[in-house]
């Protein structure tokens, strides 16, 4: 029988994957290219279709979801809790603002060396409870505008204060804050460095400003 014979005949009845498993069933004397031209292959369409398919895989794996995730909402109230309140902000880094001021308001105010507010879109503030019990004074900063503070009519605690210039900001205090709430609006900045009292040390990686305006 002629090789051009038994190459017509093998792939018929020994299908091509047994030619391309057990190559030893073919004589060596006919192992040549004219056989293995014979065998079939993947057509060009089906290697580009699975190398796309593979490729979709990759890139939906690695794809990472870009949006921010909605801030959870920080909850804080007064020293008696009868007042309660929730702040809803969706990005901290722009729509909140914590600093610490050395001005003679702020520490007449609060008692302390200094006051920490947190800034934020007066409607991000939401009061839950107590809204009969806030109790509001207005007066004089000391040059000329008028500063509004809200406190609780029971036990005195400060809630928050905004100047006539604030716009729709609100200045929260931020010690009223529960715990977890501070740890995501910590503060970035003091004011009124220059009335900083001789024991109070300059915060590290803070922004330190002489005045509130420099």
């Amino acid at each position: 029988m002629s090789s051009a014979r038994l190459c017509s005949i093998l792939p018929r009845r020994l299908g091509s994957h047994h030619l391309t498993r057990n190559k030893s069933i073919v004589p060596s004397s006919f192992k040549s290219h004219h056989i293995f031209s014979t065998l079939p292959y993947p057509s060009q369409p089906s290697k580009l279709t699975v190398s796309t398919r593979f490729n979709n895989y990759s890139t939906n794996a690695n794809t990472k979801n870009t949006a921010k995730p909605k801030m959870t909402p920080l909850p804080g109230g007064c020293y008696c809790g009868s007042i309660r309140y929730v702040i809803n902000l969706e990005d901290p880094e722009t729509q909140a603002r914590t600093s610490i001021c050395h001005c003679g308001n702020c520490k007449r105010f609060t008692g302390g060396e200094h006051g920490i507010t947190t800034k934020i879109p007066k409607s991000a503030l939401e009061v839950t409870k107590g809204k009969n019990h806030i109790k509001v004074h207005e007066a004089d900063n000391g040059s000329g505008v008028l500063l509004h503070r809200e406190f609780c009519g029971t036990c005195g605690g400060p809630l928050l204060e905004y100047g006539a210039n604030a716009g729709d900001k609100i200045y929260v205090f931020y010690g009223t804050m529960e715990d977890h709430a501070r740890g995501q609006v910590e503060p970035k900045g003091e004011f009124f460095c220059k009335l900083r009292d001789p024991w109070m040390p300059e915060i590290e990686g803070l922004f330190q400003k002489q005045e509130i305006k420099e």
